[in-house]
């Protein structure tokens, strides 16, 4: 399995607030069968630049890194917050995942202006591949918004035993808007995100295998 989606860095966000933490969500990933995270901490814009966040994350990695005791592969990338102007920022491709033009964006969850929603297009204007961080979050009428954009889009594994947003991951799934499948995961629900990641293969059947592939054309 590969996971493109994570907080597993110690002490860069609120995901993990010790290398103990992290080398806990470590032992049970790979206790599920996961064999490559995406270390995605948050990035938000209007706190703090690229430069100084890259600093924290790659020191972060760097440390994680030397411990790991698993026999997971680990990557570097961010999940980074959409806001206007960010797409003017030359240095935004330092967030791709792994050094690739995939970038893992998360929408506001307050409403989308136009002037929002054209961020995507400056980004994708630079050749940025944008996915989309759990997308069955948000409301339908903004995925509707989201549908003209030519984005990607990942679901988060245990929302799949969420009444509501399992009924929006099924349309989604159905009107080929999901491309991947992660865990999300923090040290809060460690064990319940790799559990359900490695079940939602029960739920998804040849789609999850899909997922899969498609996370692997991320990381070579």
């Amino acid at each position: 399995m590969i996971d493109i989606h994570s907080h597993i860095l110690p002490k860069v966000d609120h995901g993990s607030s010790s290398l103990e933490e992290s080398l806990r969500q470590l032992k049970t990933a790979d206790k599920f069968g996961v064999s490559s995270i995406v270390c995605t901490p948050h990035f938000y814009p209007f706190k703090e630049s690229i430069d100084r966040f890259l600093s924290r994350r790659d020191k972060a990695f760097l440390e994680l890194s030397a411990a790991n005791n698993t026999d997971i592969k680990l990557y570097k990338g961010a999940e980074v917050r959409l806001t206007t102007g960010l797409g003017n920022n030359k240095k935004i491709r330092k967030l791709t995942i792994e050094d690739t033009n995939y970038i893992l964006i998360e929408m506001p969850f307050s409403s989308w202006d136009n002037m929002l929603l054209n961020e995507i297009v400056n980004l994708q204007s630079m050749g940025l591949i944008v996915i989309i961080a759990h997308i069955e979050r948000y409301s339908p009428i903004q995925v509707q918004k989201l549908e003209g954009l030519d984005v990607l889009a990942q679901i988060n594994a245990y929302s799949l035993y969420s009444p509501l947003q399992a009924l929006r991951i099924r349309r989604y799934v159905k009107k080929g808007l999901i491309n991947f499948i992660a865990s999300d995961t923090h040290i809060y629900n460690y064990l319940y995100s790799y559990r359900t990641l490695k079940r939602s293969r029960f739920f998804l059947g040849s789609t999850y295998d899909k997922f899969m592939a498609n996370a692997s054309k991320i990381i070579g």
